[in-house]
């Protein structure tokens, strides 16, 4: 009898997580991560975007990525 209820109580241990629904929503479709616009506001700052470019540093070019600046 106690096989029988320790059984029933691992039972219902392993199921009771599975009671809780779980909802996943998964969109395949052409939503880019970042929005190509020129700049956008935050609150009351307005941030623009500044192109990637070469810079020289020790006789070497090296690239600095493009990146978003508050203006």
């Amino acid at each position: 009898m106690k096989l029988k209820i320790g059984i029933l109580l691992a039972m219902l241990a392993v199921m009771a997580p599975m009671a809780n629904a779980v909802i996943v929503n998964v969109e395949v479709g052409d939503r880019p991560y970042y929005a190509h616009v020129p700049g956008y506001y935050v609150g009351r700052a307005y941030w623009v975007w500044v192109p990637g470019h070469w810079r020289w540093r020790h006789h070497q070019r090296y690239w600095v990525h493009g990146y978003y600046a508050r203006r």
